[in-house]
């Protein structure tokens, strides 16, 4: 499911080496975009105080961004399940916070804040053609792998909201500390989720039991 998500607006644990047998899962990194240790952009300050009114989101309501879907080319789940490790992860979910730039000037702002949605999931190109077992297995693993990854985007929704409510009333040159603040508690939150689920692997815990059994033909 989820793994890697490599540097950029992306990262988090690293892949697991080694194989798996059949009817195995393996504790998958999860899928969620590292806010890193920037906020927004760099704010021009100007001499004549100016503080936060209004702002605006890009994340009402939700609009992640799910392409490119990573699409997976085995013919069976044994060679799914080989194919989506080998280039982890298999599902990202998640966001990170930007605000737009704030030109100078005088007076009150509205500053226009960004969640950067994602939730990407995998498509298998032979499943037209998988027996109706091997559909049943993939389909359940989507459904939990979508509700990991689902998870990791409520958090990033549930900070920005937060970082919303907290920007009213603050002056210009606060507002980049707090951008950078909330993406840190945001990677916290990140990390705790895939700490509790072992990644989305956990069997019989909320956001978690994502597993294929590649014993299915």
């Amino acid at each position: 499911m989820a793994g890697e998500i490599l540097p950029g607006p992306l990262g988090t644990d690293p892949p697991v080496a080694g194989g798996a047998a059949p009817n195995q899962s393996l504790p998958f990194g999860a899928g969620f975009e590292v806010p890193g240790p920037i906020g927004g952009d760099a704010i021009p300050l100007d001499a004549t105080t100016r503080t936060m009114t209004a702002v605006t989101k890009d994340w009402e309501p939700p609009a992640p961004r799910t392409t490119p879907a990573r699409v997976v080319q085995g013919k069976t789940l044994a060679a799914v399940f080989n194919e989506l490790n080998a280039n982890l992860p298999w599902g990202r979910g998640g966001g990170m916070l930007r605000n737009d730039a704030i030109a100078p000037g005088t007076g009150n702002v509205t500053v226009k804040l960004q969640a950067n949605l994602r939730l990407i999931l995998p498509t298998w190109a032979f499943y037209p053609q998988a027996s109706t077992a091997a559909q049943a297995e993939w389909d359940q693993m989507i459904g939990k792998l979508r509700i990991h990854e689902t998870r990791h985007m409520q958090i990033a929704i549930e900070e920005a909201d937060a970082l919303a409510a907290r920007l009213i009333g603050v002056e210009v040159g606060e507002v980049a500390g707090l951008v950078t603040a909330a993406n840190q508690t945001m990677q916290s939150r990140q990390d705790q989720l895939d700490t509790d689920t072992e990644s989305g692997s956990k069997p019989n815990v909320p956001y978690g039991d994502v597993s294929l059994d590649t014993s299915i033909t």
